[in-house]
């Protein structure tokens, strides 16, 4: 998925932007990201999966600096010597880089501090205890079913970490084996990611995508009494 870069390309975009600094961390527009990313380099975003949500570079993939677990997980999907390019505001996006590199992770080129117009997301919650109110999720009996875009139901990923038993028709899969399985899921076919709390299913569905999933979606369980127990999230 992700290729390593040579060492003078990471160089000359950490030139480019050394002029442009609020940090540490170089501030690296958003079109010059994404000619990194055609060449390799890793996109990172480390913001809470709310604000992922709301707006992020299509092809990146968010870990947010929030999760205990956030230097596992990064060192489950980076290998050394490969090109990242932190997302997030300064502080948060500085922390990262510190524990990647403390990790031997990188090099850490930049920082991109906010997708901007470049951001693309087409998330949106449906509400529903059971059946959904527009083509999307069914939960009934342990079961999951998803109509997806190819008029199947989609293959359901359950990434819960300390969740029950997985919906009937459900493969579990836990995120730090998601990259080495890839092959038991196929990439034209509609995957729902299922979820407790959305961190974990927000890193799961932005990897997928950043694979080459096409159509993606996060499902969560779980939720407050006061909120619906189930919402659909669909993902860019």
């Amino acid at each position: 998925m992700v290729r390593d870069v040579a060492d003078d390309q990471a160089g000359d975009l950490a030139c480019d932007t050394a002029g442009v600094v609020s940090s540490g961390l170089p501030t690296v527009p958003a079109a010059q990201v994404v000619r990194a990313q055609g060449t390799g380099a890793f996109v990172l975003d480390v913001r809470d999966h709310r604000q992922f949500a709301v707006g992020h570079l299509a092809g990146s993939v968010n870990v947010g600096l929030d999760d205990p677990a956030f230097v596992d997980v990064c060192a489950g999907l980076l290998a050394p010597g490969v090109e990242i390019v932190v997302v997030g505001p300064v502080g948060p996006a500085e922390r990262a880089a510190e524990l990647l590199r403390a990790e031997g992770l990188g090099p850490i080129v930049g920082r991109l501090a906010d997708p901007g117009a470049a951001s693309v997301s087409r998330r949106t919650c449906v509400a529903g205890t059971g059946t959904s109110t527009e083509p999307g999720t069914v939960v009934e009996s342990g079961t999951v079913s998803r109509p997806g875009a190819d008029g199947g139901c989609g293959q359901v990923v359950d990434v819960r970490e300390c969740g029950g038993p997985s919906p009937r028709g459900a493969l579990r899969i836990p995120l730090d084996e998601l990259l080495g399985r890839l092959v038991e899921l196929r990439p034209d076919a509609t995957v729902t990611v299922l979820d407790d709390d959305g961190r974990r299913s927000s890193t799961a569905a932005s990897l997928l995508r950043a694979c080459g999933f096409a159509d993606v979606v996060e499902m969560l369980a779980g939720a407050p009494a006061v909120r619906p127990r189930l919402r659909l999230l669909a993902s860019a």
